[in-house]
């Protein structure tokens, strides 16, 4: 069976193809502004390997476990978009990575973080209709450049839109869709954009905007400002890297909400909301440019991490002290050089970690809470006391204090 290797720019190796003729068949389409190069030497571990066997499309890494199968060329490659994602940042650790889509304006990007069932690819495909300049509408890695802005970076992938496409579009805009079509299935249909309206891979622009999608039964679309918290619960959430620090990444993202401009998009029609957009950006200056001073920032790498199971004792537990946390009033979120992730508190998961401040054991803060809420049980306090502190020592955010 033939064997093809090729090589996507910015990853971490080549995928291989074997006997995936149809696949490869899709990739100038798709990979319409992504470099690809064939590499002939085969001593470099793949990133993927994707093999035609018996009516499959099969998956496989030497990096991580997966075994996707698909029997349609077009789901097949929608895959390897996604898979890419990863190699993307293993190539380059010390990149963020959000699930989600980001459009220019004025020279900015506007960011729009996914969230399941929104309308994120529609609503990209009626912005590209409207005229905007796509970077992409999948996912997209940031960059922290020259004095702490955050850049983000396109990927050169084609537009994807999900079917099938809304009942509510006008015949304009679906003719648009039928102008554009590229590769298609029953699932998914990718779009050829005009020249220079999809960014080229490694094209690269600051963060203005972030917009989070709130998509509704009926409703005019409108933009309201939303707090910075839930933007930083949201792009916590989208955030896929791994290889960096966690207590840096919390850094990152905290100013990178703390410093853009941040709203919440109301809507109901993908098309209505595009036209709402383009007046907006119209009328509206996109001036912020998202940053962090890299000075205050945790270093890149991760302290040494056990993944042993730490078990709550009863003895007198402290912060940790590599603990970094962003505080928006109630609401704070931690981590530490250590951890395994990120651990957000708000109402009296905050009490429990303003109190271990100053070391305290789960007796003495399980006492204290008994007397602020005396009319529920003790035994539910403790037990709730124990579950929030057992959370919190397995982010390694508190420690056993040592008392020999």
């Amino acid at each position: 069976m033939p064997k093809k290797r090729l090589y996507f720019a910015g990853t971490d190796g080549p995928v291989v193809f074997e006997g995936a003729e149809n696949a490869l068949d899709l990739l100038d389409d798709i990979f319409c502004k992504w470099p690809i190069e064939p590499v002939e030497r085969d001593d470099e571990i793949p990133t993927l390997s994707i093999r035609w066997d018996k009516g499959k499309y099969r998956f496989s890494s030497d990096h991580y476990p997966l075994a996707k199968q698909h029997s349609d060329a077009v789901n097949a490659v929608c895959t390897l978009v996604a898979e890419l994602a990863w190699s993307r940042i293993r190539h380059e650790p010390e990149l963020l990575c959000f699930h989600g889509a980001a459009i220019e304006s004025s020279g900015r990007l506007m960011l729009f973080p996914n969230q399941r069932r929104a309308g994120k690819s529609t609503l990209t495909a009626c912005l590209a209709a409207q005229g905007f300049h796509v970077f992409t509408d999948d996912y997209l890695p940031l960059r922290l450049e020259e004095k702490g802005v955050f850049a983000g970076i396109a990927n050169g992938a084609a537009l994807r839109l999900r079917l099938p496409l809304p009942e509510d579009f006008s015949p304009t805009l679906t003719r648009w869709i039928q102008d554009h079509a590229g590769p298609r299935n029953r699932k998914y249909q990718y779009l050829g954009l005009e020249p220079g309206q999809l960014a080229p891979h490694g094209a690269t622009l600051p963060i203005s905007t972030i917009i989070l999608l709130a998509r509704s039964d009926e409703g005019a679309p409108r933009l309201e400002k939303v707090e910075t918290r839930d933007v930083l619960r949201r792009v916590i959430y989208q955030n896929f890297s791994r290889s960096m620090n966690p207590a840096r990444v919390l850094a990152m993202l905290s100013g990178l909400v703390e410093t853009s401009d941040c709203y919440r998009l109301h809507y109901s029609n993908a098309e209505a909301a595009a036209a709402y957009l383009k007046t907006w950006c119209a009328e509206t200056s996109q001036d912020a440019m998202a940053h962090v001073d890299p000075a205050n920032l945790p270093p890149v790498r991760h302290a040494v991490f056990t993944t042993e199971a730490v078990t709550l004792g009863d003895g007198v537990y402290r912060r940790n002290p590599s603990a970094r946390e962003a505080r928006y009033g109630e609401d704070v979120f931690a981590a530490c050089e250590e951890g395994p992730g990120m651990h957000a508190f708000n109402g009296i998961t905050t009490g429990i970690w303003n109190l271990l401040a100053e070391p305290m054991s789960r007796s003495a803060i399980t006492q204290i809470l008994v007397g602020a809420f005396p009319e529920q049980s003790p035994e539910e306090i403790g037990e709730g006391v124990g579950s929030v502190m057992q959370a919190m020592l397995t982010h390694r955010l508190i420690l056993p204090l040592c008392t020999d």
